[in-house]
């Protein structure tokens, strides 16, 4: 008996594997949208690709890193403004860039669905006459990253693969036969099945076509006396191969997966090695290209790679170590972490972490070492980068205080080991308050820095030259023959300070004050070394600048009287030791009186009476200068009040100001308020500022000194000819009186051929309507000088020496009359 069993097709199944198909096109094109989104969300392709086109970067992680790991045809990034930022094809960046751009007409409707739909799209779209699966999405920063500004028009990359390739793929998978597109004008034949096909702009351009079996076609036909065992092991091969299409289909997720895997490891910029047998080395696919072996002796993947080859890229110094780190790990079957450095084919280093373990067979046996390596050059870089802030100067660059104490330390250990003395010298820079207060902290820290400079260069590379302060500097000089070494390095740092500084269109002058101490003599302990030095520098600072002084244990008595004499001046205010103190201003012209000269003297309760010079300089250095100047301008605004009250309103009164003062906020109500309060005429008072703050007088000074102006008070400038200001300064200010100084009077008597350079600096200042004082005035012919080169008052010792308020004579004699007295006894002598 003959038992035939057949089983046909019908028309349901044919349904089903046309629903198949239209889900596995589905599943391309979201996939490829899907692959736009990993390579477009994320920080590193806004910051690579649209805020700076960096090639290299693109290279190697977007469109051809894309198109090498995927398989994909070509890709594209367009900006906002639709211009492109890169194209590539096979795996590579396009050199025919304008070509490329001209496919933008082509790709016009996939970067605006891109941009309205507000996540990943895919689908299909035509480049020429070829048709393409696209993935696209635009290119921002990931959540939580400060966005890019709002532009409707925004920056989009898309990834390309050819539909046909595609589709070749699918039914190889599905074994399908005969699929292929057939154009939409063309004739489909009428025993083939077939799926629409759409473009991204929505029209038909083809439909997708595919020979089924034919419904009522035999798939099998036996006669055999056991065909129900037939039927069964079809059934099974069905339930076999339903198993497969279920695995395919869950190829592609793990494909992702394993594209994600690859991305984490370059974000990460980590790889793995495997150590076999015979010196062989197994690596990740991102190795060669993290070392840089991808160009290099091994050029091919396939080549192999040994542990020989690897570790002639580590660093001759640390090569030896890691070789022998990996063999104690075989042997002693032990995991090790190591941080070395290798060579980089093109120059350059790489520093890397690697850390391992050995991996064994069934029985325990070591097999080999499989180790991760993760590029640690930043964070190596970094970790610098801290330590050096922590321990050199940001401004200058030199060593900082903690470093330089390190380095005295070990200065100091090496003596004591060798028997060698160590000098140190305490440098501080004179004027340099003076350049901050006058022409800004940013001209101050140019100085800093090229008074550093200067200053290196003078001492050995093997020495330590440290910034310890705002201007204190320090020198360790190891094992000094004699203190004529130490002269020689103090003399070279004084005549390097004292060239020219050319800043900010500014001609300045320093100079530097430095105190010098030796150990073993006089110390080994890094802190009464560096108290010696200083209190040695500050007997240099007092005896003029551009000195050098040892240090002498007697020196520590004179800065404890020193020290004792600031804390005096704190109470000074408070137990009303202050005194105004005046001097005569004389017409010239007249010889009448026309006011007097303001200035403060201490009535010490030891040492008696000071005069400014002995204490103001402490005031500035401990902080008490704006008290003092506003007890002084109290006393003066009093004063004024007491003559106007004897009949003597006419006088005025100079009193000298600061530049601290003047920067001082309030400073003109404070001038305001002290005139009000004593009932003292403005236009009596004269604030006379010193010569630097001609040079670079800030707005705020500016503004302050102008209202003074408008309320009737009126300006000198003090001491002019001694520093480096010009007459054209003059012009920054509301100026009414300019003091030409003693020294410069001094000088003509003593040089008669610069009389004429005198008279040119008087002449220039009146025609700018400038008054001129001569201060300083101690003889006849100094004052028959000030007369002949047209000052306008004279000043000085000739005409009576300061004198406590309460004494000053309102009725001076006619300044002729004196004037004459002292030739005639100029003259007997």
């Amino acid at each position: 008996m003959t038992l035939e069993t057949a089983r046909r097709i019908d028309a349901a199944t044919a349904e089903r594997t046309k629903a198949e198909i239209a889900d596995a096109v589905a599943d391309l094109t979201t996939a490829m949208g899907k692959k736009a989104e990993e390579y477009s969300l994320w920080n590193d392709a806004v910051d690579h690709l649209v805020v700076a086109f960096d090639r290299d970067w693109a290279y190697a992680n977007v469109g051809p890193y894309a198109e090498r790991l995927w398989g994909l045809d070509r890709s594209y990034a367009w900006n906002g403004g639709d211009g492109l930022i890169y194209a590539s094809k096979d795996g590579a960046l396009r050199e025919d860039m304008e070509v490329a751009a001209q496919e933008v007409v082509d790709l016009h409707e996939v970067l605006v669905a891109a941009r309205t739909a507000g996540k990943p799209t895919g689908g299909i779209v035509h480049v020429g006459q070829t048709p393409f699966v696209f993935g696209a999405r635009v290119i921002e920063y990931e959540k939580g990253h400060a966005q890019l500004p709002p532009d409707p028009a925004k920056p989009v990359q898309i990834f390309l693969t050819r539909l046909d390739l595609e589709l070749a793929k699918l039914a190889a998978s599905r074994r399908i036969a005969d699929l292929r597109i057939v154009p939409a004008d063309g004739p489909v034949p009428p025993a083939v099945s077939s799926l629409p096909l759409r473009s991204i702009a929505g029209t038909s351009f083809g439909v997708l076509a595919w020979a089924p079996e034919q419904p009522g076609r035999t798939l099998l036909r036996e006669t055999a006396p056991y065909a129900g065992g037939f039927m069964l092991a079809l059934v099974a091969l069905l339930f076999l191969f339903q198993r497969v299409l279920q695995r395919l289909k869950r190829q592609e997720p793990l494909r992702l997966s394993e594209a994600r895997l690859a991305q984490a490891q370059r974000v990460a910029k980590l790889a793995y090695t495997v150590h076999l047998p015979e010196d062989r080395l197994e690596v990740s696919a991102n190795f060669r290209e993290l070392i840089g072996l991808h160009n290099e002796q091994v050029s091919a993947a396939s080549e192999p790679l040994t542990v020989g080859l690897y570790l002639d890229r580590v660093i001759p110094d640390q090569r030896l170590e890691i070789q022998d780190t990996y063999r104690r790990a075989w042997e002693e079957n032990t995991r090790f972490d190591v941080e070395y450095r290798i060579a980089r084919p093109g120059g350059g280093h790489l520093d890397l972490q690697e850390v391992g373990e050995p991996f064994h067979d069934a029985d325990g046996l070591v097999l080999g070492l499989i180790t991760a390596i993760q590029d640690i050059t930043a964070r190596r870089r970094a970790e610098e980068t801290i330590r050096h802030q922590a321990n050199y100067d940001a401004l200058t660059g030199l060593p900082n205080r903690p470093l330089f104490y390190d380095r005295l330390r070990q200065a100091l250990r090496r003596a004591a080991r060798d028997r060698t003395p160590v000098a140190l010298l305490f440098i501080d820079l004179n004027r340099f308050k003076w350049v901050n207060d006058t022409l800004g902290h940013q001209t101050g820290d140019v100085l800093l820095r090229e008074a550093a400079q200067r200053m290196a260069a003078c001492v050995r590379g093997s020495e330590t030259i440290a910034r310890i302060g705002g201007d204190e500097f320090t020198v360790i000089l190891s094992d000094v023959g004699d203190t004529g070494e130490v002269e020689k390095v103090a003399r070279r740092l004084l005549d390097s300070l004292g060239a020219p500084f050319h800043i900010a269109g500014q001609t300045l002058h320093i100079s530097a004050s430095i105190g010098v101490t030796f150990a073993p003599d006089q110390g080994t302990d890094p802190e009464l070394l560096v108290k010696n030095a200083d209190v040695a520098m500050y007997h240099a600072k007092r005896q003029g600048t551009a000195n050098w002084v040892f240090y002498d244990p007697g020196m520590d008595a004179d800065e404890l009287a020193h020290l004792r004499m600031e804390n005096d001046l704190h109470e000074a205010l408070a137990k009303g030791q202050l005194a105004l103190f005046l001097q005569p201003v004389v017409e010239v012209g007249s010889g009448l009186l026309a006011g007097a000269q303001a200035e403060v003297r201490w009535n010490h309760p030891e040492r008696g009476q000071l005069a400014p010079a002995d204490f103001l300089h402490l005031a500035e250095a401990n902080g008490l200068m704006l008290q003092i100047g506003s007890w002084l301008l109290d006393a003066a605004c009093r004063q004024l009040a007491d003559w106007r009250g004897r009949g003597a309103e006419g006088l005025r009164l100079t009193v000298p100001v600061s530049i601290l003062q003047l920067k001082h906020p309030g400073f003109d109500e404070e001038v305001a308020g002290c005139l009000g309060r004593h009932g003292a005429s403005p236009d009596r008072l004269i604030l006379e500022l010193p010569e630097a703050a001609m040079l670079a007088p800030s707005a705020e000074m500016t503004r302050t000194m102008q209202t003074l102006r408008l309320l009737g008070v009126a300006f000198s400038v003090g001491g002019f000819g001694t520093g480096y200001a010009s007459l054209g300064h003059l012009r920054r200010l509301p100026v009414e009186f300019l003091k030409i100084d003693q020294a410069i009077l001094r000088d003509v008597v003593r040089t008669p051929a610069n009389h004429d350079m005198v008279h040119a600096i008087v002449a220039l200042a009146r025609s700018m309507n400038l008054t001129v004082i001569a201060e300083g005035v101690e003889t006849g012919e100094q004052r028959m000088l000030a007369g002949e080169v047209r000052c306008g008052f004279v000043q000085g010792g000739l005409l009576g020496p300061p004198v406590p308020a309460g004494a000053f004579d309102l009725a001076v004699r006619p300044v002729a009359q004196v004037s004459r007295e002292a030739i005639g006894e100029d003259g007997q002598d």
